[in-house]
């Protein structure tokens, strides 16, 4: 297991990489400047607001980033 996931985390890497900036893009259209900039600033706590607030709006963008956040956990976890 540890080895799949050594493996994939360059992938995750990209992939939560590229699914932060669409956040931000998210963060700067709906909230204006403040809001992007915060979002920039805190990853996790931006996406987790983004994620709540887009359900239902942007179902594609939440599920990526809820996708993402579920992710995370097991790749910190045998990252150390």
């Amino acid at each position: 297991m540890k080895k799949i996931l050594k493996s994939l985390f360059g992938l995750f890497v990209l992939t939560a990489i590229i699914t932060h900036i669409w956040t931000v893009i998210i963060a700067f259209s709906e909230a204006g400047f403040l809001g992007g900039v915060i979002t920039l600033i805190l990853p996790f706590l931006g996406e987790i607001y983004w994620m709540i607030k887009m359900f239902g709006e942007n179902d594609t963008y939440a599920y990526i980033a809820l996708i993402h956040l579920i992710l995370a956990i097991p790749f910190s976890m045998f990252r150390r």
